[in-house]
């Protein structure tokens, strides 16, 4: 485990570069007063993983402070749930965005298309400056459902991301202890 635990801390901010980054350093001093924040133990990392995944599904401008802060209170790692927003980006958008429509779309019923709501084969794709009015109106079309679903695709991805990381780093742990005993042995 301390192999995998080194590699994780070479990805996640510590408490010194959020604290030397412009707009965290207002939180160095808890991140001090509290060194559990940023233990590498498997419940806080997957719940710190789930937060921000989960937070990181809604189209806000400060995602990682959110996580970060929910982190704080529910006494998560707080690098886990910073890294974990930055899963959402431009490559990942649509398709999440296509997940909270998805699942919006069950609980708000979908009224019929109207004729002003631009299907994907209508944009002009040889005209990039059309694209972000276009997808706009695609995004205005899915209205309500779109905005019942983020936060049904932040509890899914949160959920999902939680046990994948809680589970994965119980193998992770068994099969280094799978090798330490070989190695002992000589094998």
């Amino acid at each position: 485990m301390a192999e995998f635990k080194r590699r994780l801390r070479r990805w996640l901010p510590t408490a010194q570069t959020l604290q030397e980054t412009k707009g965290f350093g207002w939180l160095s001093h808890y991140f001090h007063a509290h060194p559990m924040l940023w233990v590498m133990h498997r419940r806080g990392v997957a719940l710190g993983v789930a937060l921000g995944i989960g937070i990181g599904v809604f189209p806000l401008p400060l995602q990682m402070p959110l996580a970060m802060l929910a982190a704080v209170a529910l006494k998560a790692n707080v690098a886990a749930a910073a890294a974990a927003t930055w899963l959402t980006n431009p490559f990942t958008m649509a398709p999440i965005w296509a997940l909270a429509a998805f699942m919006g779309s069950f609980v708000v019923p979908q009224a019929a298309p109207s004729a002003t709501a631009v299907a994907p084969l209508h944009w002009e794709l040889m005209s990039p400056t059309t694209w972000p009015s276009a997808l706009w109106e695609q995004i205005t079309s899915w209205g309500p459902a779109l905005l019942v679903g983020f936060p049904m695709a932040g509890a899914l991805l949160g959920t999902v991301a939680y046990w994948l990381v809680y589970w994965g780093w119980a193998v992770l742990i068994r099969r280094e202890r799978r090798h330490r005993r070989q190695r002992a042995s000589g094998g």
